[in-house]
C-alpha cells in the first residue's frame, strides 16, 4: 500500500467554510462534535485521553502534547492559549491552509483546551506573511455563538502580528501560564475528542527537489525514503541529494540516510528537526557548510531578545562558522564547533538541529574547508567581489568607480570603467542595468543609482575634450579585421588596440555602431553623443571604414592574422499568423533602422505593436514620433513577465501607448484587424508555467500599421561557404574562446550568442579580444578574462552614519511628456543626474567590495554581550550594514570588531584623545578616551572599562580605579603590591 498522502480529509472537507462564518452544523453537538465529548470529561480525564492517543506538537520538536498540558494544568492563575502560526521556514503553507481551510477545527481545539483552567483570552501569532489570515478564525469565533444549545465559553482572539519563532527546540524552560500550539496541533486536538483516526501525521510543505510541490501530509509511521520517493524525490538530484528541513534551520540529512521511521524519536535521533514544516532536495555537491553558516546566523536573529548567555553563545557558533567559509578556520575552530553543538543541544537550543547535522554528515565538507582545499560549490574559501561587481555583464568594477566619482576624481572613474568597458556613456543611456537589480540596498531602500553615474563621468571627461587614453603595449605587427561596428565590434576593437594589434573595422552601413546607431531610439542614445565616444575608440589608432561590406568572409580573411565577426541581429523576425506579409506589417527592428537612416517613414495613426521586450518599447515610442497618434502593444504574456526594463514600460505609458498583456496574436487581415486570444498563465504540479490559449476570448484591434518586434535575426550571406558552423542562425564558438571551427576566425556579440544587450554583448567582445591576442602569442587565454576583477583600491568616502543610513535613491531627472512627444522630437528623455545626486548615490553605496558581508563583528559583538553592530541579511545572498546609527548608543569602543574583520572594512582610529569605530569610512561612534594615570598614555574608553568592571568580583575590579595602559601594567606588576589596591589583592589571596 503507498505511504503518499497528500491532503488529509479534515482540511479538504472544512474547506467550504472559509470564511468561518458558516457552522459545518445547526448545533454545537453537530458542529463541534470534540468539544461536546470533551465537556462530559473533566481536566485530568481529557489529559489522560491526550496521553493515551500519543498525540504530539506538529512543529518544531515534536513533543507529546500532554506533556505541555500537564504544566498548564498544574498551574494556577490567570492563563492563555496560544496559537502559534509561526515557523522557521516563511515559505510553509500548512499554517495558511489551517487558518483558511479549518478554523472551525482550530476553534474546537481551543475550546476543549480552555476547560482545564477556564481560560478565556487566545492569543493568535501571526508572522507577517500571513496577514490577514485571521478573519476565518475571528468568524468562527463569532459564529460559535449563534448555535443553537450554545454551552462554550464565550473567548477572546487576539492577533500578535509581525510574530517571529522562537529560538528554542526542545527542553526548555516554559511559561507555564500559556499552552502554546501550531494551528494544525490543534485542529488534530479536535479531531482526537471527536474520535477520529490517523491523526498520526503532519501537513508538510514540499519545495524544490520534488516533483510533488505544495502541501502533503508526512506519515509519521511511515518511512521518510519511501514518502520522498513517492512525491518524486530520490536521486533526481544526485545519488546523495541533501534533504534540507525548515529551509535548514531544521538540519540537513543525505538522502543516504534516509531510510528511517519518521517518528519524532527517530528524526531527533538523526539530529534534524523532529516535526519540520517544510523539505526540499538539493542537489548532490552543496556546498552544507555555507547553508549551515547562513542557518545559524538566523537562529542567532530570532534569538533577540534572549539572555546574553544564549545570544553569546549562539554567536559564538555563527562566528566558527563563518571563519570556516572564510578559509580563516583551523582544526581547532571545528573542534570548537563540535562542542558548541553539545552546548546548543544541551540547552535545547533548535541551532542545534543545522549545525549537528551537517557537522555529522558533512564532517568531510567542513575538514576540507578547514585545510582550504575546496568548497564543492566554489563558493567559499575566496574572497568574493561585490554583488554589483560580478553581477555587470562587462564586469566593471562599480564599487571603486563610484567611489573615484564621490571624491570627485571623474577621470580616474573612467580609467576604471574602461578597463572593462569602453563605451562608459552608452552604456550608461542604455544599460537595462543588472548591477542594480544585484545591488543589496535593492531590498531596501532603493539599490544605488548605477547606470547614470557612468553617464555623469563620461560627460565631465567628453566636456574637457577626451577620456584618459588607455596604456598601449608595444607595436606587435599584426593586424585583425573586424566586421562590424556594433557594441561587440567596438569593444573588441578597442581591447585588440591596446593589446598592440593593428586593427581596422569594417561597417556596411553609412555610419558606424550598428546597433546602438540603427536600433537604439536617439531619444535614449543621441547620435552625437554616440559620435563622441567612437571618436575617442578612433583616437587611439582604430581604424574604422563604414560603407564597407565585407561581401565574403574567404576573401576577407586573407589580408588579416585574425578576423572577428560582430554581425549582430540587423534583421526582424516575423510571427508564423495568417497576414503577416501584408504591406502594412512591419519588423521592429526595420522600422528602427528606417527611422535612424533618416528615411522619411510615416506611420499610423494607428499602430499595433506586438512584443515585450526592449525593442518592443522603443518601436512604440518611435511611432509615436513618426504620425502615429495611438499605439497599442500586446504581449502574450503578464506584465511582469515582460523582458522590456520596468522603467522604460512606464515611460511608454506615460506617453500613452495603450499596453494589453496576456494576449497572443492570431491573424492580421487585410483591413487592419489585428485578433489576439487569451493566453492563460497556468500553473503545473511542479510549481512551472505555461500559457495556456483561450479560443473563445478574442480581442480586436484596428491598426494602419502592425509592427512586429518579437524577435531577431542575422544576414550570414558573408560567411557563406566559409565552413563555419551556424546552429539556428547562429554562429557556432567555442563557449570559452569564442573562436569557430575555422582557426583564427571568432565570433561574438549578438551573432553568437542570440539578441541580448548592448552590455552583454560588449563583454562577448573583451573575451573575444583576449582569447585572440592568447592565440596570436601562442599563450593561454588569462584565466581572469570575463571574471570580476578589481581594478583599483580607493579609499571609501568620509560620510555622516545618519546620511549613510537615510539617503535615498536618487529621482532621475527626466523631461516632460509634453517636452519629449511629437512627430519628429527625439530630444533625449533623461536629463542626467546633477553632481550633487551622484556625490549622494556614490556616499549611498555601501562599498561590498571592501565589506564582504560575513559578519564576524556582528557575532563578535553579540558574544562580548555589547549588540552594538547590526547588519541585515539581503536578496544578495549576503549580510549588509543598512543602520550606521545603532553603534553611536551602544558601542563601547572594546574594538573586537576591527580585531575579527578579515577585510579591514571597520576600524577603530585613535586621535586627539578620542576613538573612533569606523566601517568603511562611516563614523559609527565617537568616544573619549581614558589616560594612564601613570604615563599619560591613551588606554580605553569609559564605556569599555565601565562594561569590564560590571562582570569581575569586587576584588579584581577594584584595581580598575587607577587606570593604567598594558605597559604601566606590566611594570607594576613586577613591584610589590602597595596601598589600597594591595590590600584588596592580599585578602582575596588569603581567602583561597
Amino acid at each position: 500500500m503507498s505511504e503518499l498522502k497528500l491532503l488529509p480529509g479534515w482540511l479538504d472537507a472544512d474547506a467550504t467554510a472559509l470564511a468561518g462564518a458558516v457552522p459545518p452544523g445547526p448545533t454545537l453537538a453537530d458542529a463541534l462534535p470534540g468539544l461536546t465529548q470533551a465537556q462530559a470529561m473533566t481536566p485530568l480525564q481529557r489529559l489522560q485521553r491526550l496521553q493515551a492517543s500519543g498525540l504530539v506538537e506538529c512543529g518544531g520538536a515534536g513533543e507529546p502534547i500532554h506533556l505541555a498540558w500537564r504544566q498548564f494544568l498544574r498551574d494556577r492563575g490567570p492563563s492563555v492559549l496560544v496559537i502559534d502560526a509561526t515557523g522557521f521556514d516563511t515559505r510553509a503553507r500548512g499554517a495558511a491552509a489551517v487558518l483558511d481551510g479549518a478554523p472551525w477545527l482550530l476553534a474546537e481545539g481551543v475550546l476543549i483546551a480552555a476547560g482545564l483552567r477556564d481560560s478565556r483570552k487566545v492569543e493568535l501569532r501571526l508572522p507577517a506573511e500571513l496577514t490577514g489570515r485571521e478573519a476565518a478564525l475571528l468568524n468562527t469565533a463569532d459564529a460559535i455563538q449563534s448555535l443553537r444549545q450554545v454551552s462554550a465559553p464565550r473567548i477572546h482572539v487576539e492577533v500578535q502580528r509581525n510574530s517571529r519563532p522562537g529560538c528554542w527546540g526542545e527542553g526548555h524552560p516554559t511559561d507555564r501560564s500559556r499552552l502554546i500550539h501550531t494551528p494544525e496541533t490543534w485542529c488534530r486536538v479536535a479531531l482526537l475528542f471527536a474520535g477520529a483516526s490517523g491523526l498520526h501525521a503532519s501537513l508538510l510543505t514540499l519545495r524544490r527537489g520534488m516533483e510533488q510541490r505544495g502541501l502533503v501530509e508526512l506519515a509519521r509511521t511511515g518511512n521518510l525514503r519511501r514518502q520522498i520517493d513517492n512525491w518524486g524525490g530520490g536521486e533526481a538530484q544526485g545519488r546523495d541529494a541533501v534533504l534540507v528541513f525548515d529551509d535548514g534551520l531544521g538540519g540537513f540529512l543525505p538522502l543516504s540516510a534516509a531510510d528511517l521511521s519518521c517518528e519524532p524519536l527517530s528524526f531527533a535521533s538523526a539530529g534534524i528537526i523532529p516535526a519540520p514544516s517544510t523539505l526540499m532536495e538539493m542537489a548532490e555537491g552543496v556546498c552544507v557548510v555555507k547553508q549551515t553558516r547562513r542557518a545559524l546566523y538566523r537562529h542567532w536573529l530570532l534569538a533577540d531578545g534572549e539572555a546574553t548567555e544564549v545570544r553569546g553563545l549562539l554567536a559564538r557558533s555563527a562566528r566558527l562558522a563563518a571563519r570556516i567559509t572564510l578559509g580563516r578556520g583551523s582544526a581547532a575552530h571545528l573542534a570548537a564547533l563540535d562542542e558548541a553543538a553539545i552546548e546548543l543541544a544541551t540547552q535545547g537550543l533548535a541551532a542545534a538541529w543545522p549545525l549537528s547535522s551537517s557537522l555529522r554528515y558533512y564532517r568531510e565538507q567542513w575538514e576540507r574547508h578547514v585545510r582550504r582545499e575546496s568548497c564543492p560549490e566554489g563558493l567559499c574559501l575566496e574572497r568574493s567581489e561585490a554583488p554589483c561587481h560580478r553581477t555587470c555583464p562587462s564586469n566593471i568594477d562599480i564599487p571603486n568607480f563610484m567611489a573615484h566619482i564621490g571624491h570627485g576624481d571623474y577621470r580616474s572613474a573612467i580609467e576604471v570603467i574602461r578597463r572593462d568597458n569602453p563605451l562608459p556613456l552608452t552604456c550608461g543611456l542604455v544599460c537595462p542595468a543588472p548591477c542594480e537589480s544585484a545591488c543589496v540596498r535593492s531590498g531596501s531602500d532603493g539599490a544605488v543609482f548605477i547606470r547614470s553615474m557612468k553617464t555623469k563621468a563620461a560627460e565631465h571627461c567628453l566636456v574637457e575634450g577626451s577620456y584618459p587614453k588607455p596604456k598601449l603595449a608595444p607595436a606587435t605587427g599584426k593586424r585583425i579585421g573586424i566586421v562590424g561596428s556594433g557594441p561587440s565590434g567596438l569593444a573588441a576593437a578597442y581591447y585588440l588596440r591596446t593589446f598592440g594589434h593593428e586593427v581596422e573595422v569594417f561597417e556596411g552601413q553609412e555610419k558606424a555602431g550598428g546597433m546602438l546607431r540603427y536600433g537604439i531610439p536617439a531619444y535614449r542614445l543621441p547620435p552625437d553623443q554616440l559620435d563622441q565616444e567612437l571618436d575617442q575608440i578612433r583616437a587611439l589608432g582604430v581604424n574604422i571604414r563604414t560603407g564597407a561590406k565585407v561581401d565574403s568572409l574567404d576573401v576577407f580573411r586573407k589580408d588579416y592574422d585574425a578576423v572577428f565577426l560582430g554581425l549582430g541581429t540587423q534583421r526582424s523576425r516575423l510571427l508564423k499568423i495568417e497576414g503577416v506579409h501584408q504591406s502594412f506589417v512591419l519588423g521592429g527592428i526595420d522600422f528602427l533602422r528606417a527611422v535612424r537612416s533618416g528615411d522619411p517613414v510615416r506611420v499610423g495613426p494607428r499602430v499595433v505593436v506586438i512584443g515585450g521586450g526592449n525593442v518592443a518599447v522603443d518601436v512604440a515610442l518611435t511611432a509615436l514620433r513618426q504620425g502615429a497618434k495611438h499605439v497599442d502593444m500586446v504581449y502574450r504574456q503578464s506584465r511582469r513577465k515582460m523582458t522590456a526594463s520596468p522603467h522604460e514600460i512606464e515611460i511608454a505609458v506615460a506617453e500613452g501607448v495603450q499596453l494589453y498583456t496576456g494576449w497572443s496574436p492570431v491573424s492580421i487581415d487585410e483591413d487592419g484587424e489585428v485578433v489576439f486570444q487569451f493566453s492563460e498563465e497556468v500553473k503545473d504540479d511542479s510549481g512551472s508555467s505555461e500559457q495556456k490559449p483561450d479560443a473563445t476570448r478574442l480581442l480586436k484591434l484596428e491598426a494602419d500599421h502592425v509592427m512586429l518586434a518579437v524577435g531577431q535575426g542575422t544576414d550570414l550571406t558573408s560567411i557563406e561557404g566559409s565552413g563555419l558552423e551556424v546552429n539556428r542562425g547562429f554562429i557556432v564558438t567555442d563557449r570559452r574562446s569564442l573562436m569557430t571551427k575555422v582557426p583564427g576566425v571568432f565570433a561574438g556579440g549578438d551573432v553568437e550568442h542570440g539578441p541580448r544587450t548592448a552590455v552583454e554583448a560588449i563583454r562577448s567582445g573583451k573575451i573575444a579580444a583576449a582569447s585572440i591576442d592568447a592565440w596570436l602569442r601562442g599563450t593561454a587565454m588569462d584565466a581572469a578574462t570575463g571574471k570580476a576583477v578589481r581594478r583599483a583600491r580607493v579609499v571609501p568616502l568620509t560620510v555622516a552614519a545618519h546620511d549613510r543610513t537615510y539617503l535615498r535613491r536618487a529621482m532621475m531627472p527626466e523631461r516632460s511628456v509634453e517636452e519629449t512627444v511629437g512627430e519628429g522630437n527625439y530630444v533625449r528623455i533623461e536629463e542626467g543626474l546633477t553632481d550633487a545626486m551622484a556625490h549622494d548615490e556614490a556616499c549611498r553605496c555601501l562599498r561590498c567590495d571592501i565589506c564582504i558581508g560575513c559578519g564576524l563583528c556582528m557575532a563578535a559583538c553579540s558574544e562580548m554581550g555589547v549588540e552594538a553592530l547590526r547588519m541585515s541579511d539581503t536578496t544578495a545572498g549576503r549580510l549588509a550594514y543598512f543602520d550606521f546609527t545603532r553603534p553611536a548608543k551602544l558601542c563601547i569602543g572594546c574594538g573586537a570588531c576591527s580585531q575579527v574583520c578579515p577585510t579591514g572594512a571597520i576600524r577603530i582610529e585613535d586621535r586627539d584623545g578620542v576613538r573612533r569605530t569606523i566601517i568603511t569610512g562611516t563614523i559609527v561612534c565617537e568616544q573619549p578616551l581614558l589616560t594612564c594615570s601613570n604615563c599619560g598614555a591613551s588606554t580605553r574608553t569609559p564605556a569599555h572599562r565601565e562594561f569590564v568592571r560590571r562582570r569581575l568580583p569586587d576584588y579584581m575590579a577594584a584595581p580598575m580605579d587607577r587606570e593604567l595602559c598594558p605597559s604601566c601594567e606590566r611594570q607594576r606588576a613586577d613591584r610589590p603590591a602597595v596601598g589600597v589596591s594591595g590590600r584588596v589583592f592580599k585578602e582575596a589571596e588569603g581567602q583561597k
